[in-house]
């Protein structure tokens, strides 16, 4: 059906304000056309150009009538195109990954392993390059294995060499030579069988004051005589790479190695908080074994830079002073006093605390240990010649045992008793610590709180405490079952 056109006697009809109305200029639109068929084909004109320019005309006409309603058009186009599809699937991979990626405390998932870390947990350690490997003795152990989780999140290749007397804390991310023992030069990585390391992380020792007081034997023959070997291999395997005409074999850098707060003894209080500058004062032959450790280490760089050429490793000594945290076994008579006193609050058993409980400690938290580790061992060194340094490592912070005997039966919600027997040989009164020297050398500070921390590793021991728990009623449970089956 064709509309009338006014030549045809058709005469539109006029509304009330018909006569307010501007007479409208004579349009291409007023010319007659097909409205069987909404498009330009259907427009009968004979010209397609004036066909092509009616349908555009039509549009905007459309468009400025409609007003808003076009927006909404036009955003519901968009909605069902291809490039709203990308963008929506880019956005949701984002979002998975940030998913995968963060915990909902906002650990950071790892680039090998396992272990989830805070942002804190490894500030300021990069990521790893593609030949870094480390190779860490006593990386099984309670300082060891947070070493090997911070190391592993960052990308490193790890190998672990430990025989397991004082931990079991295995990863099946990092490469074990287990059981080996420091002081079996057999034990040791065998030289040119393909293995390269470019870092070397010295922890395996024997690590009590009062054991080493009743057995000092042991501690010279690990602490000393293990260490000695350690050194005496890195050196070794660093002049096998130099002649070695393999291209895949890389040489050691760099390797730090655990001391301890011991060597400074009972200082005069006049030296408190402790530099590293203050004198030797150890009281036990641990502390003895970790001072000459430390010549050992001296000795090893001095050596190096003596030697025309070659590759030169150069060697940091961390002092560490009472490291507490997850993995640290209760169960070892010679653990931390932290640890101790967790477990002897969880079961609401009285809490020893050996001498008056004024004695003071710098209580830095185990994960802090372990960035401070990895940092030294990536500074890089500006100098031709191989170096030797010696850090504190502590929170710069001292309580006494009495005031953390207290903390614990809060935090573990406790009714223990605290009860005093004599002092030990070979502890020490007072100890505090000055930590600039890390702050300035390392670029490092603790970042958790002995407060915080011994939070952290209160909820650790109680879920310990639960998964054992949940264990021995499996345990009980199947036990039962299969006795009842045999009924």
């Amino acid at each position: 059906m064709q509309r009338p056109s006014s030549t045809d006697g058709f005469h539109p009809i006029k509304s009330k304000n018909s006569e307010e109305q501007p007479t409208r200029e004579r349009s291409f639109f007023d010319r007659p056309v097909s409205y069987d068929d909404a498009s330009p084909s259907s427009l009968e004109i004979g010209d397609t150009d004036d066909a092509n320019e009616a349908w555009s005309d039509m549009q905007v006409r459309h468009s400025q009538e409609a007003g808003g309603a076009s927006l909404i058009e036009h955003g519901l186009n968009f909605m069902t195109s291809t490039q709203f599809f990308v963008i929506a699937a880019v956005v949701i991979f984002l979002l998975i990954v940030a998913l995968l990626t963060t915990t909902s405390q906002g650990a950071v998932a790892p680039i090998r392993g396992e272990a989830y870390l805070t942002t804190n947990e490894f500030a300021g350690i990069r990521i790893a390059k593609p030949d870094e490997a480390v190779l860490i003795t006593g990386g099984l152990g309670f300082i060891g294995s947070h070493v090997v989780d911070l190391l592993l999140h960052r990308g490193f290749s790890v190998t672990i060499l430990d025989d397991e007397s004082n931990g079991h804390n295995h990863n099946r991310f990092a490469k074990e030579l287990v059981p080996h023992d420091i002081t079996v030069v057999g034990d040791l990585p065998e030289i040119g069988n393909g293995s390269s390391f470019t870092h070397v992380i010295h922890l395996a020792a024997a690590i009590s004051v009062a054991e080493s007081m009743n057995d000092p034997d042991k501690y010279e023959r690990i602490n000393y005589g293990g260490s000695e070997k350690v050194f005496n291999w890195i050196r070794n395997y660093n002049q096998h790479v130099s002649q070695s005409e393999d291209d895949a074999a890389t040489f050691i850098h760099k390797v730090t190695a655990a001391s301890s707060a011991a060597v400074y003894g009972d200082p005069d209080p006049t030296l408190l908080p402790l530099r590293e500058i203050a004198p030797y004062g150890g009281k036990s032959p641990y502390a003895d074994t970790k001072f000459r450790m430390e010549g050992l280490m001296r000795e090893f760089v001095a050596k190096q830079n003596e030697a025309s050429g070659g590759p030169k490793a150069s060697a940091v000594a961390l002092r560490f002073f009472n490291v507490f945290g997850p993995r640290q076994d209760p169960k070892n008579p010679y653990s931390g006093v932290i640890s101790l006193f967790l477990e002897a609050a969880l079961h609401d058993k009285d809490i020893t605390v050996l001498g008056d409980g004024e004695m003071t400690r710098d209580f830095v938290y185990v994960k802090d240990v372990a960035r401070a580790i990895v940092m030294s061992l990536l500074q890089e060194s500006t100098d031709n010649e191989a170096t030797f340094d010696n850090f504190n490592v502590c929170t710069g912070k001292s309580i006494t045992i009495n005031t953390l005997a207290d903390q614990v039966r809060q935090k573990m919600n406790s009714s223990s008793d605290v009860k005093h027997l004599a002092p030990r040989d070979g502890d020490i009164r007072e100890s505090s610590c000055n930590s600039e020297k890390a702050a300035k050398g390392l670029q490092f500070t603790s970042t958790v709180t002995q407060e915080e921390g011994l939070e952290k590793t209160a909820m650790w021991f109680r879920e310990q405490s639960t998964n054992s728990g949940e264990r021995k009623l499996e345990y009980q449970s199947h036990t039962q079952e299969i006795f009842f089956k045999s009924l």
